[in-house]
């Protein structure tokens, strides 16, 4: 699971979204890109994932995902801890990645298809290739405005990465308050930086 968690975030602020018609060519393209990052030995180890984020930055509704992380517990909170916690969170979600990519070795991902799964709903089914086995991802694309489309969720084996989140901070959520939410998050991206690879 670590070896292929990178992967979540080649394709994870200011978001411009994909028309929907471009969203297949554009992701393929983008895979490919990414993995000759990750294969480019002028590229130091530090930069990687910078690079990576530089590249798909844009596709992802950071804002959308903290929000459907904290489910009804967001709405509670004022705008300034509504802005507190997007940073917090997506602070989190890039020190996770970071850290995966130090599990990296010579994985592939290739795109599968890309098919409406309602009228509001874009999704791109890819796999990730290793030597001896193959994970399933869904990229999940919402319309963020009437024809540019942002991911607001990922699926890997069949896990969504913010019903993770949401099952986290729900647990969390019962028995404290928002600050020590944020000082979980905070200290989860400070272990996931310590660890870095």
């Amino acid at each position: 699971m670590k070896k292929i968690i990178f992967l979540l975030f080649l394709v994870c602020s200011i978001a411009f979204g994909i028309e929907l018609k471009n969203i297949d060519d554009t992701l393929k393209s983008d895979f490919k890109k990414a993995i000759e990052i990750m294969n480019d030995k002028s590229i130091v180890k530090e930069q990687k994932p910078l690079e990576l984020f530089k590249l798909f930055d844009g596709y992802f509704d950071y804002s959308l995902m903290a929000r459907l992380s904290l489910s009804k517990q967001y709405s509670m909170l004022n705008p300034t801890q509504q802005d507190e916690f997007k940073k917090q969170f997506v602070a989190n979600l890039k020190a996770s990645f970071t850290q995966k990519l130090g599990y990296y070795s010579d994985q592939e991902i290739e795109f599968v298809k890309g098919e409406m799964g309602n009228k509001n709903r874009y999704n791109v089914y890819a796999v990730i290739k290793n030597k001896s086995e193959n994970y399933p991802l869904i990229f999940k694309f919402h319309p963020a405005n009437k024809s540019d489309y942002l991911i607001y969720d990922i699926d890997i084996l069949g896990v969504s990465l913010v019903q993770s989140y949401r099952s986290q901070f729900n647990d969390l959520s019962k028995n404290a308050g928002f600050d020590e939410i944020i000082k979980r998050l905070q200290n989860a991206t400070a272990d996931h930086n310590a660890t870095v690879k």
